[in-house]
């Protein structure tokens, strides 16, 4: 942490346009800023460690054109910002062989360098790995006393084929990682949670061929979107079932969100839920609940780097400032009183 103007490393790949706004509010409120992503390294970054002479951590980067060089002085900084990096680039001359060596030993090392910084970190990379970890979350929400979906985890389509015949409520399938399936030369797609129907019978088969997660159907009164960064929670409202689109997943909806009013949490829910993120140790999280008819807060899922900008942008909220602001204070961090922030 320094005592001077306050220095923001920005782990992101090039084209990231959650990240612009708030570089751009850091920058304004005179924060030193430098983004960079991983996959700069070996060819524009070198990250040096040594207890040689005068005990120093660093990391370089070059310009594109290799005139520039801007050096980083790790133990300087106040926070790192770790978005989405891509990964490590060794170029097209080296063969796959080395190129696998290689990048086993560079996560050992800038990762072993990195993880040494003593900062603050929105979140450290292995913190995201295993908050994004679905049934840990799920086993630690049950734990904290936040009601969770009933829950079957597997690969071996009997189990599921022997819940279809005894389940007494609608079973949905919902991937872990988001469903995004890249095809070459195809735009990204996604699957989203579905209600399963008469037909996954025909195909139970496909159950083995990865973990699957089947889960009880929750009847809803709305959803809830809450963005955590630090103890700031802004909760957003998302009126669901007003649309057949969004009904099952409102990620369903392409056009204009169905957003409703502001509605606190409850301070039991805060409570669980400072909980559950105090356990997983992020500082930043995105996090969905299905409110039901009855008015019961029902946890889905934490997203450890979800997104939050589109909400800035529907609902005018002040997400990137106050994203700015954490890591404008740097470090250390810890949980404590919650201010709701409401639209």
């Amino acid at each position: 942490m320094t005592t001077s103007a306050p220095r923001v490393l920005v782990l992101t790949q090039e084209f990231d346009p959650t990240v612009d706004p708030v570089v751009t509010t850091l920058a304004e409120r005179g924060a030193e800023v430098v983004r960079a992503d991983l996959s700069y390294f070996p060819r524009r970054m070198t990250v040096t460690t040594s207890d040689f002479g005068t005990t120093r951590r660093t990391l370089r980067l070059r310009d594109r054109d290799g005139d520039g060089v801007r050096e980083i002085d790790l133990d300087r900084l106040s926070s790192v910002w770790y978005r989405r990096p891509t990964g490590f680039d060794f170029g097209p001359d080296m063969a796959e062989p080395e190129k696998q060596f290689a990048r086993r030993e560079a996560m050992q090392g800038v990762g072993g360098v990195l993880r040494a910084t003593n900062c603050l970190w929105v979140n450290r990379p292995d913190v995201d790995a295993v908050g994004e970890l679905k049934p840990y979350q799920l086993e630690l929400a049950k734990r904290l006393g936040l009601r969770v979906p009933r829950t079957l985890l597997t690969n071996d389509p009997a189990e599921l084929a022997a819940l279809l015949a005894d389940a007494d409520r609608p079973i949905a399938y919902k991937a872990f990682t988001g469903g995004v399936i890249h095809y070459p030369g195809a735009f990204p797609a996604g699957l989203l949670t579905t209600v399963v129907g008469e037909e996954i019978h025909e195909h139970l088969d496909r159950v083995g061929h990865t973990m699957c997660m089947f889960q009880e159907y929750v009847d809803k009164a709305y959803e809830v979107r809450l963005t955590v960064m630090g103890n700031t929670y802004f909760p957003v409202t998302i009126e669901s079932q007003e649309r057949d689109t969004t009904r099952v997943d409102w990620r369903g909806e392409s056009a204009e969100m169905p957003y409703g009013p502001y509605r606190p949490l409850p301070e039991e829910v805060v409570k669980k839920t400072q909980a559950l993120l105090t356990e997983l140790g992020a500082v930043y999280a995105a996090l969905d609940f299905i409110v039901t008819p009855a008015g019961e807060y029902v946890f889905l899922e934490v997203n450890p780097m979800g997104q939050f900008m589109w909400m800035q942008h529907d609902m005018d909220l002040p997400l990137g400032d106050h994203l700015a602001d954490l890591l404008m204070k740097g470090g250390p961090f810890a949980r404590g009183e919650v201010t709701q922030v409401g639209y």
